[in-house]
């Protein structure tokens, strides 16, 4: 009986070590982040790699942090605290699923070609629908709508109060997309390996004005009003003025560029093939600094950027002059979240183990959130006082016309066909920076690009 029990217990104990999460191997020790400046706020395990596989993406929104796993396990936590808010499994295992995106109310994902539109607040699955081609990438989202990008250069937009009988609107474009649409109040925008940045109307107007560049364009736009930011794999960075479709500045960084450029308060980092950052002004793209041997954006403080650098460790920058302050050893097996929206760290391993790290002194979190445009407000309903809020938006002021392109500019603007119905064929067609105020393609089966 004893020798019995001693096995029972033996094994008991060997399978609560294959199943506990390896926090040893990732875990930022408090030491290890006071000596640069940093407290761990908090840790927690999601899911575990033989369950609900690997994380594959992390997407923080407004206060909500977005956990994906590679076999179609979405959950939702509190991004201050680390508390799980809602767990829930989207599609298939076997059906390969997008980076999650949301708004105030919901949280869109795709998983195979199915998109899925879940409550914001308990994870429950309001509706999902298939969508009509093999998906690029996932979607974007706007306060009423998502957008879904497919290979073919299609984009569907889908009404999220609408549910699953509903026709979308079309947005053709010219080229695969291969990357989510960046999407504002006033536009959603997205670019084309054949070289196209296009901008459409959210509310189904149609495309507002298209720009060609002499490079193919793999990397999702960046917005900060009353500007969006784009890149090409010639070297460029380009602004674009919002609402009018005119070019405010280019500048060439003289490689390819893959990744997103990432706008935050008073700077626009980028981040071209061969490695290092650059800092733009956001409105005239002058370069303030370069430093080298940074390979991913991971966050932006008031006073400092974090980044991951060519051996993955978390380099710590100043924002003003870029001069590297320290470097936080993280386990190879850590990915870092790219968080353009405030100052939390978001890491991750192949454990499962999220964990979120900040300045001691942030107690709140420190946000990069873009001014109001005059455009944006002329769209918010009216309120009066003692009054309910207007459900009829206030008329929007027409939109200027487009300036003509400068001699040599890469960018060629020309106009396009409004969104056409679903069903046609597609047609082939107080600043720390100091900045003044104001991959491959994927395939049909696996869209995404995942094993």
């Amino acid at each position: 009986m004893r020798h019995a029990g001693r096995s029972t217990l033996v094994l008991f104990l060997g399978l609560a070590a294959l199943a506990a999460p390896a926090f040893s191997q990732g875990m930022i020790s408090q030491p290890a982040a006071a000596r640069h400046g940093l407290t761990r706020a908090w840790f927690a395990q999601v899911g575990s790699p033989q369950v609900t596989g690997r994380i594959e993406y992390v997407n923080y929104v407004d206060g909500l942090l977005l956990v994906q796993s590679s076999l179609g396990m979405l959950t939702a936590l509190d991004a201050e605290t680390g508390r799980t808010l809602w767990e829930t499994r989207v599609g298939t295992r076997e059906g390969s699923s997008s980076e999650p995106a949301a708004n105030s109310k919901h949280v869109v994902v795709l998983n195979g070609s199915t998109l899925f539109v879940l409550d914001r607040k308990d994870g429950g699955i309001a509706w999902k629908k298939r969508v009509t081609r093999a998906p690029g990438a996932g979607p974007g989202i706007t306060e009423t709508h998502a957008f879904v990008p497919m290979v073919s250069g299609l984009i569907e937009g889908y009404d999220l109060e609408a549910g699953v009988h509903q026709t979308p609107w079309n947005y053709q474009s010219t080229g695969r997309v291969l990357s989510p649409p960046m999407t504002t109040p006033l536009t959603v925008s997205w670019t084309t390996d054949n070289g196209y940045f296009y901008v459409a109307d959210p509310a189904g107007g149609g495309i507002k004005y298209r720009l060609e560049s002499s490079g193919a364009m793999h990397s999702r736009p960046a917005a900060w009003s009353p500007m969006l930011y784009a890149t090409s794999l010639d070297g460029f960075v380009f602004a674009i003025d919002e609402s009018k479709g005119s070019i405010r500045w280019k500048q060439q960084l003289g490689e390819p560029i893959y990744k997103q450029p990432v706008a935050v308060t008073g700077a626009v980092l980028v981040i071209p093939e061969f490695g290092g950052m650059y800092c733009l002004d956001p409105a005239t793209g002058e370069i303030r600094w370069h430093t080298p041997g940074i390979q991913q954006f991971v966050a932006a403080s008031p006073t400092r950027i974090y980044a991951s650098d060519s051996v993955g460790a978390l380099a710590i920058m100043d924002t003003a002059s870029g001069a590297r302050s320290g470097t936080l050893p993280i386990s190879a097996l850590t990915a870092k979240h790219v968080n353009s929206r405030s100052d939390r760290i978001y890491l991750v391993d192949d454990n499962g183990l999220v964990q979120c790290l900040h300045e001691p002194h942030l107690t709140q979190p420190a946000l990069h959130t873009p001014p109001v445009t005059v455009q944006e407000k002329r769209k918010l309903p009216p309120v009066k006082r003692g009054a309910a809020p207007s459900e009829e938006p206030a008329p929007e002021e027409e939109m200027p016309a487009e300036e003509p392109a400068a001699g040599g500019n890469p960018f060629a603007p020309s106009g396009d066909a409004p969104a056409t119905p679903a069903g046609e064929p597609p047609a082939d067609s107080a600043d720390p920076f100091g900045a003044p105020s104001d991959s491959p393609p994927a395939d049909a089966e696996n869209p995404f690009g995942t094993p």
